[in-house]
């Protein structure tokens, strides 16, 4: 701050030019930082269980989303297979999903049947994208399962209906 006019030597310029580049430098980081925040508020507060698995079909994130529906801690689950949640005649689903993910493929709404801790199965519906890292390689995949038990009853108890109504 000069009180009169002033004529800024090359020093100066360059002095001032560097405290704003740090300047707009910790502001897009702080705008990064809160970006990161409202994202892990979102997942942490969904009713659905996000999951994060590597491309080797381990499980590397788990919210509370996912404890409520498959009963399992993040504790106890992280670094565990994903195909843990799967009943046996379901196995064989995890090569083929990990190779469309490899390949860049997104998985919407794929209804399959899931194990919870206790051993009851649940219908679910799966979406499954790939994560990649900054220069775009497939890195890791997002799993996000959906409980539609209820709604699958729901379709069998009309089913159950419309038939009695057609004796």
């Amino acid at each position: 701050y000069y009180d009169a006019p002033h004529v800024f030597e090359r020093g100066e310029i360059d002095a001032c030019t560097a405290i704003a580049k740090q300047l707009g430098f910790g502001l897009e980081r702080l705008r990064a930082e809160e970006d990161t925040r409202r994202l892990a508020s979102i997942v942490d507060s969904s009713h659905d269980a996000i999951i994060s698995k590597s491309l080797e079909g381990i499980i590397q994130t788990w919210n509370p989303g996912a404890e409520r529906i498959f009963g399992y801690t993040a504790a106890e689950i992280v670094g565990k297979p994903i195909t843990i949640l799967m009943p046996p005649e379901r196995i064989n689903e995890e090569p083929g999903i990990l190779a469309r993910l490899r390949s860049g493929e997104r998985i919407d709404h794929y209804q399959t049947i899931r194990r919870r801790k206790d051993g009851t199965l649940l219908d679910v519906s799966l979406t499954v994208s790939p994560i990649r890292d900054k220069t775009g390689r497939i890195v890791a995949a997002s799993k996000i399962a959906r409980d539609i038990s209820a709604q699958k009853r729901a379709e069998e108890a009309l089913r159950e209906s419309e038939r009695r109504l057609q004796e």
